[in-house]
């Protein structure tokens, strides 16, 4: 039996409908719930309207009509491209545009993976035929925005089970040094530890403004918003810090549910999801109705946090050639988010036992939620010749995934430059450990090229 942390963690295809066809929605919604790789989000029955749930729910697919009221098909899967990135355009034809050998070629400039033939009253139209163009154009997305010629900026996040290991100073270090490069790459560092981040401690910044800044701006975040929030750390790399010290009392407030499962609150859920079930309308005494309302305030807390760190990544994605993310260790709405859009994410093992362990449940998690191999590797930090586990022992334990750097255990070096808030990969470019840091820095930049413009 599939528990329900199994079933947030089985990646499915999500797809958006937009049709004003009542029949067609209809009978594509019973397809895509067949399927075993798909699942429908939503439906949207005008072009404005699906707008709007394109930037609600960023699905991975949009199936959507050639004959949708208000705006043309292409413009709208154009605007989905630039809310969404790696989303996936489908065209259900109604009209005759899939016999125009110009409008196809139109489809496909404008980011379209298929265009399917559909005719009422559907009784011709196939199960397969939809979800092997769903899953045929999720698979084209996913290999694009991960390839040399994505033309995207690329998303490494670095993630561990287990804190204490060096992450935040591998993710820091890391980000200066890909915002160093010759190519003049633009990069931004960015705290997604957002109950409890502290990276602006380990640049030496003291931020006055954080990611919920950006919360006014969310209908279309842009490269001047980031910036205004995001000032430059040092010549070219720029910091997005997690929610501020005086900010974190009231989002925690708002985003802990730990006062919500008091006995009486529960027991008031309870009892209104009795009704439901039993088709009953549901009654709240009065005495309850300012319970009603906490709930409701702090889901809707939950879907802005959520809205905010998805919409944050893509328009990070948009505007950088290289966003380093910086998660907590554990695992949230957030951290999920970002893990899901990562092109690479970065697993941080040191040579003790309880690390290795929380690497390989990161690993095993990670492929549950949806990610190829391809997007996980790891490196080893304070690997010394003396650990009884080498880093030869954790490349053989990790067989299949590769091992992007070694930086050797050397604290004595390091502790200054992280009581100081500096960053040693900037300060001292001759040290062995920045040696190290360079060479997995042209591993991370081997493995995801940037495309650019001609």
């Amino acid at each position: 039996m599939m528990t329900n942390f199994d079933w947030q963690l089985h990646k499915k295809v999500r797809v958006l409908l937009a049709s004003n066809d009542a029949t067609l929605t209809e009978r594509v919604w019973a397809f895509l719930e067949q399927g075993g790789d798909t699942m429908p989000i939503g439906t949207a029955i005008g072009s404005r309207e699906c707008i709007e749930m394109l930037k609600n729910h960023a699905p991975d697919v949009l199936l959507i009509t050639d004959d949708l009221p208000g705006e043309d098909v292409l413009d709208v899967c154009r605007q989905a491209i630039h809310i969404h990135p790696r989303i996936a355009s489908v065209i259900l034809a109604c009209q005759s545009h899939y016999q125009d050998h110009q409008y196809l070629h139109q489809a496909l400039d404008s980011g379209v993976c298929d265009v399917i033939h559909v005719e009422p009253p559907y009784t011709t139209l196939r199960y397969q035929t939809i979800i092997d163009s769903v899953l045929q154009a999720y698979n084209i997305i996913q290999d694009r925005v991960s390839g040399v010629g994505g033309g995207i900026g690329r998303v490494i996040s670095f993630f561990s089970f287990k804190g204490g290991v060096g992450k935040t100073t591998l993710a820091a270090n890391l980000a200066f040094l890909l915002s160093s490069q010759e190519d003049r790459s633009r990069a931004i560092l960015s705290d997604f530890n957002w109950q409890f981040g502290s990276l602006e401690t380990y640049v030496g910044h003291t931020a006055s403004q954080s990611v919920l800044d950006l919360i006014p701006v969310l209908d279309g975040i842009s490269r001047t918003d980031l910036e205004n929030i995001a000032p430059l750390i040092n010549d070219r790399l720029r910091l997005l810090s997690a929610p501020l010290d005086a900010e974190r009392v009231e989002f925690m407030r708002d985003v802990l549910e730990r006062d919500v499962l008091e006995d009486d609150r529960a027991s008031f859920i309870d009892d209104a999801l009795a009704q439901i079930r039993e088709q009953q309308t549901v009654h709240i005494n009065a005495g309850r109705t300012e319970y009603l309302e906490l709930l409701l305030k702090k889901e809707k807390v939950k879907q802005i946090v959520l809205m905010l760190a998805r919409r944050t990544i893509h328009s990070l994605r948009r505007n950088y050639h290289y966003v380093v993310l910086d998660t907590p260790s554990h695992l949230d709405d957030v951290t999920l988010t970002a893990l899901e859009l990562s092109d690479l994410v970065v697993l941080v093992c040191t040579p003790d036992l309880p690390s290795v362990r929380a690497t390989r449940a990161a690993m095993n998690v990670l492929e549950e939620m949806g990610l190829r191999r391809e997007q996980i590797a790891y490196c080893v930090n304070r690997a010394t010749r003396r650990a009884d586990i080498r880093s030869d022992d954790i490349r053989n334990l990790f067989s299949g995934y590769d091992m992007l750097g070694e930086v050797s255990a050397d604290f004595r070096t390091l502790q200054p430059f992280i009581n100081n808030g500096s960053l040693i990969a900037e300060l001292a470019p001759n040290a062995a450990m920045t040696r190290e840091l360079r060479q997995f820095a042209a591993h991370v930049t081997e493995r995801l090229p940037v495309a650019r413009a001609a």
